[in-house]
């Protein structure tokens, strides 16, 4: 038996591409994308604005869990298109945002959002088992 082996690597035939190294751990190349550096700023400044909007959500939900009347009346309205009158229905919660509301057969969606834009509480309640 020889003692070369069966394959003799000729690097002028196969050289070494630079990408063949494991892109995930060098620090540079297509595949990095460097973090920037930890500023809570922005992500305190969203949670404050939530707070408010969590009141806002409790006081709806909290209005159609006690009160089986303005439950009724408020997916009786809904079902029939009147949109004026869930808004208006909402609205007299005392809600200090007014969400944008959608409804289906299914059920209510409502959508509240801060005025900027920065932070968004989706609510979805339904109506009929599925």
């Amino acid at each position: 038996m020889e003692d070369f082996p069966y394959f003799l690597y000729d690097p002028d035939l196969f050289p070494i591409c630079d990408k063949a190294e494991n892109m995930y751990r060098k620090s540079e190349g297509p595949m990095f994308r460097p973090f920037s550096v930890a500023n809570p700023d922005q992500l305190v400044k969203s949670a404050k604005f939530s707070q408010s909007l969590l009141l806002d959500v409790k006081k709806v939900v909290d209005t159609i869990a006690t009160s089986m009347p303005f439950s009724t009346r408020l997916m009786t309205a809904a079902q029939e298109s009147k949109k004026s009158v869930v808004n208006d229905m909402i609205r007299k919660t005392g809600v200090k945002t007014v969400p944008d509301i959608m409804y289906s057969p299914d059920g209510i969606r409502f959508d509240f959002h801060s005025i900027t834009g920065e932070t968004r509480i989706i609510v979805n309640l339904n109506w009929r088992d599925m």
